[in-house]
């Protein structure tokens, strides 16, 4: 798929995001780059950047306060990786873009990775058919 192709599809997949969620959003960018670059995956502690979908740069929601006016948060997508987990798993290239978009929008609004990691093996056996039981990942 061709970047502009590619970014027409993040544009896309931002916009079904629930309005109650993108209301919430200010000072946000999105952006598409073919790969992770040496730094961010240091900074994540990954070698193979085929293994960051996207990453989330920023001051979560949560920890600013009502006076914070910091440069624009960026979350960026990486195509070279989505385009190659995609081929892994058969997924569609829309469903990968999106889960990756909420992830990153969810570190956005404060939570951790422990918390999606959570909650995304939540969605992992739903997607399974298993029914999500009221309370399920809570501790």
């Amino acid at each position: 798929m061709n970047r502009r192709t590619f970014e027409h599809l993040v544009t896309r997949m931002v916009a079904k995001i629930p309005g109650e969620f993108l209301a919430e959003v200010r000072n946000l960018s999105f952006q598409v780059e073919t790969w992770a670059d040496a730094e961010t995956l240091a900074e994540v502690g990954f070698d193979d950047p085929r293994d960051l979908l996207g990453y989330y740069r920023g001051v979560p929601l949560d920890e600013r306060t009502h006076d914070y006016t910091g440069l624009p948060d960026v979350i960026t997508i990486y195509q070279g990786a989505v385009e190659n987990y995609r081929d892994e798993t058969s997924e569609s290239i829309g469903k990968i873009v999106r889960e990756t978009i909420i992830h990153e929008l969810a570190h956005y609004f404060g939570f951790s990775e422990e918390q999606m990691d959570v909650i995304e093996a939540l969605w992992a056996e739903a997607s399974d058919g298993l029914a999500v039981k009221p309370g399920a990942g809570e501790s």
